[in-house]
């Protein structure tokens, strides 16, 4: 993936307000163009199930409207929370024909905050350079991700504009993470290689660059990139997953790491209240499926390809991977990535099984939404699976490898 990252520090000093002005990059894949939103026909409302957070200049600007509105806005906002208040899990402001009242009485997009404004646009913010995506939380951008048959590419662009202020910033940390996860996107999508052996090598890659962070030793990525853009890495991890698959103890790996992020998955926090059942149902029917004849689930992998799997992954690679300059954890950003596809599969592989003769692509889609929903929404989830999976007895390479 082409970063551009030469063009990053493109510096302009103001002489008279001593304003530093950079030329800032901006990366998003090449669907983000084609997101069109469907108002009254989605299947979901994105006012419901979550909370909206407000900025700081929306707060300013709700707390001084003045007239019935503004009336409204001040018993209707959480101002410790800096959030809409909810009722029955919906915003304050969508009536009952799920219509937004601060739209219509606020003047139209205007009245909204940066939130309501850009959904389902995701930012991820670095110094000199905003990565922009679509939400899989958002019905329709689901479709374009799970949908898009063809390898991501990623599109560039540049203006300049005052940035803020982000302090220590670790340039050369990112550097490396930029360029760690350029290789394992290009891993991922070489598709002359199963999805399994892909996916391997993109989590042993992470996992041996968090290594070097750990131990200061980033002066070495560079080798270890050269390693794994090497065609000999291939036929390493095709023989390293053939042998492991021949082992006594595979399968109960695999079942106890399935069992272990479900349960992970059982501790955070419910957005929605028909989550939790779903999970319940789902775990049962996954664990009733494990008597089944090899070879059942073969409708089910023509339903969901391993086309689905790349995109996924490569989905939530692209937009949390590089976050692990203000962590250091990359090591769990791909952990996380990895077992979020995985959850993904295994839900609607329970919904097949459940319906094996009426389940669609649409169910499907519809699965890989309502997860994110659940996860992607909520900062404490993202939070506690990272820290969760950290259990390395778990959740460590091996038990990773087993769930491919």
């Amino acid at each position: 993936m082409d970063t551009g990252l030469s063009l990053i520090y493109n510096t302009v000093q103001t002489t008279k307000n001593r304003k530093v002005v950079r030329t800032m990059q901006y990366t998003a894949p090449h669907y983000y163009k084609k997101f069109h939103c469907i108002g009254g026909d989605c299947p979901d409302t994105c006012c419901a199930g979550w909370q909206i957070q407000i900025d700081p200049a929306s707060l300013k600007r709700y707390r001084h409207t003045k007239g019935v509105l503004g009336n409204r806005l001040r018993n209707e906002i959480d101002w410790k929370e800096s959030s809409f208040r909810r009722h029955d899990g919906r915003c304050a402001f969508l009536n009952e024909d799920s219509l937004c009242d601060l739209y219509l009485e606020g003047g139209g997009v205007k009245a909204f905050c940066r939130t309501c404004r850009t959904y389902p646009k995701h930012i991820e913010e670095f110094e000199g350079l905003r990565e922009i995506s679509l939400s899989l939380s958002c019905p329709v951008s689901a479709e374009l991700i799970l949908g898009c048959r063809e390898t991501v590419r990623f599109l560039h662009a540049e203006d300049d504009r005052e940035e803020g202020n982000f302090g220590d910033f670790d340039y050369f940390l990112f550097t490396k993470l930029m360029d760690a996860r350029g290789l394992i996107l290009d891993i991922l999508q070489d598709r002359k290689h199963p999805f399994a052996v892909r996916a391997a090598a993109a989590l042993a890659l992470s996992h041996d660059l968090q290594e070097r962070i750990d131990k200061n030793g980033l002066y070495d990525a560079d080798r270890l990139l050269e390693q794994y853009a090497s065609d000999r890495m291939w036929d390493w991890f095709e023989t390293r997953l053939s042998l492991l698959k021949r082992t006594e103890s595979w399968e109960e790996t695999r079942l106890r790491t399935q069992r272990e992020l479900f349960r992970i998955l059982s501790q955070l926090e419910e957005l929605r209240p028909d989550w939790k059942p779903y999970l319940r149902d789902s775990c049962r029917i996954l664990e009733q499926s494990r008597e089944r004849a090899a070879g059942a689930d073969d409708s089910f992998h023509e339903l969901f390809t391993g086309i689905m799997e790349e995109q996924i992954l490569v989905y939530f690679i692209f937009t949390y991977f590089c976050g692990a300059v203000y962590s250091g954890n990359a090591y769990g950003k791909m952990k996380f990535s990895v077992a979020c596809l995985f959850l993904i599969r295994e839900l609607a592989r329970a919904g097949w099984l459940k319906n094996p003769d009426q389940t669609s692509i649409s169910d499907v889609i519809r699965t890989a939404w309502r997860y994110a929903r659940e996860i992607e929404h909520s900062d404490y989830n993202k939070t506690t699976m990272e820290v969760l999976l950290y259990r390395e007895d778990l959740f460590g390479l091996e038990n990773f490898f087993s769930i491919l």
